[in-house]
């Protein structure tokens, strides 16, 4: 005999239970049941409720993950104003879930539209109000604690409270899985505790994305590249993880990784700004110039990170030789952006244009800003030497030959430990190419500084400096002939 259908009263208890498990497919499949048990009219009441708290509960937890809107959050303000009796504290939480930033683990994304900046105004302007608010439903329902605790572990204003603080107004749910997630991801994210929600309820697959994230803080970049790989296979419909797969695959220099996974995301989020400039970056370091500025250019349109197009666009303009347009672009740049890379762009620029005197002027600031960066200073003592200016021309070009040997050092070093690594073979033959090229393109500009700081301290009068340089490029292709040269004259 089969067993009987369970109740509405019995389904309930079944959703609510599904609620304070936690977990995103949990609170999907909670509104699902919700939603159904509308249909009795003695539980009508207690579902609609139910089913604006696990909207709210879904809106609130894709956000914090970067996913697309599904749209929850509307279906729990329609479900408010459908003549229900919703409690009324219920209509200000959806309030400031609608605001609430793109937050967890301590992580902030930054605000990349418009849409961003009017919720964080929002947010701002009844900040007060709502704290308030949120403090006293805390411990009235799992949906209340849920926005506190959303509210209370991004605020700055609100870092002055312990964790325990924090938490102490939703006492009431501490033990719940939903407030674990909230404990396990407030003000930083705490690894074992995640693991420990995924390994007692298998279907905590979100978690999956902020391990990745605390990997990436760890620098253990292999770990974060499975972690973001195993939430990519369970929700593919995820802008944030498709670009942390290919941040990562950024820094780990696959670039053509890089650009399938930031055009996935601006597949899914066609103004995401970040992927957007994360495109132009792997366009630039594939060598596709030409895509590079269209993608710059489109950047541009969007009216963020201009200053960071402005580079790019020159960047690349400038590896096509079209030096008068990137003038342009770099000089726009340098508006917006204070670093080292913008005048030293510019520089190089100025160079190509045959303005010296700009050219220094633009090295000058950038070896200011940075003057730990080699091929800056070696720019700069190279333009020196152009314009015969003896003495800076020496003294710069001895500090860049010294950085370039320390630098080829620390290649060398790095070799060996990709070299050691796990990495897979073909990753490791293209780092260690890559440092090889950087080496062999820093032995020429040495050798370039060694010959220039030999012909320096010859019209400086200064022959053993002289002998002692020119000696180092006596039998190098490029410039043993002239080293020669100079050699024969001190004697």
């Amino acid at each position: 005999m089969a067993a009987p259908a369970p109740t509405p009263a019995q389904r309930l208890s079944s959703a609510d239970a599904l609620v304070r498990e936690g977990c995103l497919e949990c609170l999907i499949d909670a509104y699902g049941e919700y939603d159904l048990l509308r249909a009795f009219p003695y539980a009508r009441d207690a579902a609609t409720t139910g089913a604006v708290r696990a909207a709210a509960l879904v809106a609130r937890r894709q956000r914090e993950l970067g996913m697309i809107d599904d749209g929850y959050l509307q279906r729990a303000r329609s479900l408010v104003s459908s003549g229900s009796s919703v409690p009324a504290w219920m209509a200000t939480v959806l309030d400031v879930v609608d605001v609430l930033p793109a937050t967890g683990g301590g992580v902030m994304r930054t605000p990349t539209s418009d849409l961003d900046l009017e919720r964080q105004r929002q947010l701002r302007l009844n900040f007060d109000a709502w704290r308030a608010r949120l403090r006293e439903a805390a411990s009235l329902d799992e949906l209340g604690a849920y926005a506190w605790l959303s509210l209370a572990c991004g605020a700055t204003e609100m870092r002055d409270l312990t964790i325990e603080e924090v938490f102490e107004p939703a006492a009431p749910f501490r033990d719940t899985p939903l407030i674990a997630l909230k404990r396990a991801t407030c003000r930083r994210i705490a690894p074992d505790r995640l693991g420990a929600l995924a390994a007692a309820n298998a279907r905590f697959k979100e978690v999956n994305y902020w391990l990745g994230l605390a990997a990436v803080a760890d620098t253990k970049l292999d770990e974060a590249d499975k972690r973001f790989e195993e939430a990519y296979a369970w929700r593919q419909q995820w802008p944030t993880v498709t670009q942390s797969i290919a941040n990562v695959a950024m820094t780990s220099e696959e670039f053509q990784r890089s650009l399938a996974f930031y055009d996935r995301t601006l597949e899914l989020e066609p103004h995401a700004v970040d992927a957007m400039l994360g495109r132009i970056r792997a366009l630039t370091y594939l060598g596709r110039s030409v895509d590079a500025i269209e993608a710059a250019d489109r950047l541009m349109a969007e009216r963020w990170f201009v200053g960071d197009a402005r580079y790019w666009r020159a960047l690349n303009e400038s590896e096509l030789e079209r030096n008068d347009d990137a003038w342009v672009d770099v000089e726009e740049a340098a508006k917006l952006l204070i670093n080292a890379d913008v005048p030293k762009l510019a520089g190089l620029i100025a160079y190509r244009r045959h303005d010296l005197e700009l050219s220094r002027t633009k090295f000058t600031l950038a070896h200011t800003r940075n003057g730990n960066d080699c091929e800056t200073a070696f720019y700069l003592g190279v333009v020196d030497a152009e314009l015969r200016d003896w003495q800076p021309t020496a003294d710069v070009l001895i500090g860049a030959a010294r950085c370039l040997e320390v630098n080829e050092i620390g290649y060398q070093r790095e070799i060996a430990s990709i070299e050691a690594s796990d990495d897979p073979p073909a990753r490791k033959a293209a780092k260690i190419a890559r440092r090889q090229q950087y080496i062999a393109k820093g032995r020429r500009q040495m050798a370039t500084s060694w010959y220039d700081i030999a012909v320096a301290c010859f019209n400086l009068s200064r022959k053993a400096d002289a002998q002692q340089y020119a000696e180092k490029v006596v039998d190098d292709e490029q410039f043993g002939q002239r080293a020669k040269e100079i050699l024969s004259r001190l004697r």
